[in-house]
């Protein structure tokens, strides 16, 4: 039976955390299991009942957007509306506001970016291209949402298998853009300024420099871009992608960067792929929450996390992560033998 109950954003008086709840998405269709029971067909037919593949846009909403493909006829990619979203643009809910709690509208915006036609077929065993058109595509969505007007901020971010929260199997990407500042990239923000004032320099430049110079937790560069794990990574194998120019905006980058930036993320993805028999993971691309704006202190990134441990109570009730691995050791794993 579907929820009856309304979308709503309340906020936590104590830790002033926002936390948006979607009742509906508890209704949504799951073809994802935690395990893999069989390697995926080598063709690239569609599979029965995934509302993503060709041939099945009765099971769609709408489409937004989409990159047309010539040989053969059809699209390399496509943008729907994300039929079980949390936040929607038009919300008439009565704000309230009492001693400990807050709710306000969840507005907001949301989508999906299906990353190919092919269902079995991950970014990692992508070609370039088509991993160039998926940034494309990331691109567009970003600038078609900032520019509207509304204030609203966009993430980008891509969840693979069931561990790391996709509930679809077929390759896609996500875009959620609410109405508010996250709090978490606030402070992100906030303490990069103040690295800024003591170091004198963008604190992700003199971090680049750094992991150039030491080496050992890098896992791939190129003349744009560096790939690395982080000094202070929160779970095994995590990356991150910075590119060697400043720029706090991930909307700023030129057709030749995204080439560039669509071989770091396919190389990434595939060393994870080979390594670590491709894990479940979250990525998501950090940039600036003010819009076109040449900050000193910020450096926009892609950040890859694998879903390879669990929480427990400690970190759980704690906020602090303990990784079960070191990022030098996870680093040499990743990097290419040759």
């Amino acid at each position: 039976m579907p929820s009856s109950y309304a979308p709503e954003t309340r906020q936590d008086r104590i830790t002033n955390q926002w936390v948006a709840f979607a009742p509906s998405r508890h209704d949504r269709p799951r073809h994802t299991t935690e395990q893999s029971s069989s390697p995926p067909p080598t063709d690239s037919s569609p599979e029965e009942g995934c509302p993503f593949c060709p041939g099945h846009e009765e099971m769609l909403p709408s489409v937004i957007w989409e990159k047309p493909r010539a040989h053969p006829p059809g699209w390399t990619t496509r943008v729907v509306p994300n039929k079980y979203a949390a936040l929607t643009p038009d919300q008439d809910h009565v704000p309230h506001t009492g001693d400990l709690y807050r709710t306000r509208a969840s507005r907001g915006h949301q989508e999906v970016i299906i990353d190919t036609p092919d269902h079995h077929h991950s970014l990692a065993q992508m070609p370039v291209a088509q991993v160039d058109a998926v940034l494309e595509t990331y691109l567009q969505r970003y600038h078609a949402l900032r520019t509207r007007g509304d204030g609203l901020i966009p993430t980008l971010f891509r969840n693979h298998g069931a561990r790391a929260g996709a509930s679809i199997a077929h390759p896609h990407s996500q875009l959620i853009a609410p109405a508010f500042r996250p709090s978490q990239i606030e402070r992100e923000e906030q303490a990069a300024h103040a690295r800024y004032k003591e170091l004198g320099d963008c604190p992700y430049c003199v971090m680049i420099e750094n992991e150039l110079d030491v080496a050992d937790r890098l896992v791939w560069t190129s003349d744009s871009f560096v790939v690395f794990v982080p000094f202070a990574a929160r779970v095994p194998y995590e990356m991150w992608i910075l590119p060697r120019r400043h720029d706090p905006e991930f909307g700023r980058l030129e057709a030749e960067e995204r080439t560039a930036l669509a071989r770091a993320l396919r190389t990434a993805l595939r060393r994870l792929h080979q390594c670590r028999e491709d894990p479940d993971y979250n990525f998501f691309v950090r940039t600036a929450l003010d819009y076109n704006v040449d900050h000193p202190h910020l450096h926009w990134s892609l950040r890859i996390r694998p879903r390879t441990t669990i929480q427990a109570g400690y970190e759980v009730g704690t906020g602090q992560h303990i990784n079960p691995s070191i990022p030098e050791r996870d680093a040499a794993v990743l990097r290419p033998s040759s």
